[in-house]
């Protein structure tokens, strides 16, 4: 599903009204039936106030009021303007209000707040129809003060659209706001909707279709998606009769430095348990032991290094051969590899050299940082999986230049560089050379521990090793391990869970989507969606 910006959904509409010929108050009325419906199926009570603003978001307001008002509801109306301010679709829905015997009360002032606060008080719940997704400057004054007397009312708020007060274009706080208990948004998700910390005051969000036609969001919308079981389904290839190991894959594993061998272990494990039907580390032939004992079904090829404990540039050749003449399939650098400037020497080389599809993760990255031209050179596949920090190296940008926008920066050093960009963080991006953007909305807090992005470079190297195209290995990889950690979290906590946890729900995981893709060819949204049934899972 589309995500969109306060500008792009304004298109929308446009194209809508101006081009295919459907009055606004159509999709106003849509807009409000939706609003309706998602209170009558989740709110208790029959009291409700409804604040309406001046523009269009205070029209969806009135015309919610009038529908709330026909299913019986006892409906009081608050306007910021008198209605012969407003003006449009909204004026037209005031003065349909107007003939009926429900309450308008006009608040413009802080005069009035006090008031107001009594009303709000009594009722058993409250619909914000106050700003709409267009609002990209801090409330201020009346406004200010209006939003603090609605949160201080302490009843429930269904928010029409948007929580007023905040920004559809960031995740970015950037004034007083709502806080919605429900949010039901028109057409696309935006991106306050699902980016921390702005989604954190949505509440439950549901997304409305008020019939824009898929010809028209086609033709004006972004490249911006929310990940879902639609984007990742029938991903993995038929498993035939007659395969056999190599028919899905040899993932190659090059890392492993002192104190760090769990890396590149977890990493061949969570390969085996995507798919792979070979999984090697290629590792420093001191440790070669640690790693002997340490896996089971994943092999080893120990790399000679004058017993250092890490990868040096005079092994680079021995492991370019390695690679390049084995029966590899894909390969994945940098789990543990370690910092040191010889070793960052040797990753750079070998990124230089490999012409297999390739995933860059962990010191692999932060190896690039000193000459990330090296990827401008590449023709073949290559997915990077950095974390805010190592894409901070890599960019030269601060973490919070990041954080700001991520996933435009993705975007914009995917299209530079002619790679896939996985940036991981509580909202992991997708960003592809083709300009494309899908934003991760699964997964947990209790992810946030060590070595669940070594299971990730995994599970994507399994899947670039089966032949699956760059784009589909990175969405479905970001989805699968995300929804096993999410597994492991129900069955074991988010407190408890570990990296290896993730690679152990995998199997779980899998079979959930398996057993989601039976029905997918003939899923359609209803008409008002809950946000997890647009995920899929």
């Amino acid at each position: 599903m589309l995500v969109t910006k306060a500008e792009e959904m304004r298109n929308l509409d446009r194209e809508t009204i101006e081009v295919l010929g459907i009055p606004g108050i159509v999709l106003m009325e849509n807009a409000a039936r939706g609003v309706t419906s998602v209170i009558y199926d989740k709110l208790d009570g029959n009291s409700v106030v409804v604040i309406c603003g001046k523009g269009n978001n205070g029209g969806d307001g009135l015309a919610i009021a009038r529908n709330l008002y026909n299913l019986g509801y006892d409906v009081e109306v608050v306007l910021t303007a008198k209605i012969e301010e407003l003006k449009g679709d909204a004026r037209i829905n005031a003065e349909v209000l107007s003939k009926l015997p429900v309450p308008l009360h006009v608040v413009k002032e802080e005069s009035k707040l006090l008031e107001l606060y009594s009303l709000l008080k009594e009722a058993d719940f409250i619909v914000d129809a106050i700003f709409g997704t267009g609002l990209s400057k801090p409330a201020e004054g009346f406004y200010k003060d209006l939003i603090e007397v609605i949160n201080k009312a302490n009843k429930p708020i269904i928010s029409v659209d948007i929580p007023s007060g905040l920004s559809s274009d960031t995740g970015e706080i950037i004034g007083a706001h709502i806080i919605a208990d429900i949010t039901v948004t028109f057409g696309f998700p935006k991106l306050a909707h699902i980016m921390p910390p702005a989604c954190y005051y949505v509440g439950e969000l549901f997304v409305v279709d008020i019939s824009i036609p898929e010809d028209v969001f086609s033709l004006v919308a972004s490249k911006r998606y929310i990940l879902t079981l639609d984007e990742v389904a029938f991903t993995f290839p038929v498993r035939e009769i007659m395969s056999h190991k190599y028919t899905y894959g040899h993932v190659a594993v090059i890392g492993g430095s002192a104190g760090k061998t769990g890396a590149p272990s977890m990493t061949a494990q969570s390969a085996l348990r995507t798919g792979a039907g070979l999984s090697t580390v290629v590792v420093p032939a001191s440790l070669n032991t640690v790693f002997e004992i340490k896996l089971t079904e994943a092999m080893s090829i120990p790399i000679p290094d004058a017993e250092k404990g890490y990868f040096g540039i005079d092994t680079i050749d021995e492991v370019v051969e390695t690679i390049e003449k084995g029966k590899f399939s894909s390969v994945v650098i940098g789990p543990g590899l370690g910092n040191e400037p010889e070793t960052f020497e040797f990753a750079r080389e070998f990124i230089r050299k490999t012409t297999k599809p390739l995933v860059i993760d962990a010191d692999g990255i932060n190896a690039l940082a000193e000459n990330t031209d090296i990827l401008k050179m590449k023709e073949q596949n290559i997915i990077i999986t950095p974390h805010i920090g190592e894409f901070s190296r890599l960019t030269g940008l601060s973490k919070e230049e990041i954080l700001k926008e991520p996933y435009e920066i993705a975007k914009e050093f995917a299209e530079e560089f002619g790679v896939t960009v996985i940036l991981k963080s509580g909202r992991t991006v997708i960003a592809t050379p083709s300009g494309k953007v899908y934003i991760n909305i699964i997964g947990n807090p209790g992810m946030a521990t060590a070595g669940t992005g070594d299971v990730l470079a995994g599970i994507l190297g399994a899947l670039l090793g089966m032949g699956i195209e760059m784009e589909d290995a990175a969405k479905f990889g970001v989805f699968l391990h995300s929804l096993a950690g999410d597994i492991a979290a129900e069955e074991l906590s988010q407190e408890s869970l570990k990296a290896c946890d993730i690679i152990d729900f995998l199997p779980k995981a899998i079979k959930r989507i398996k057993e989601k893709e039976i029905n997918l060819e003939k899923h359609k949204l209803p008409f008002v969606t809950n946000l997890r049934e647009i995920i899929g899972v």
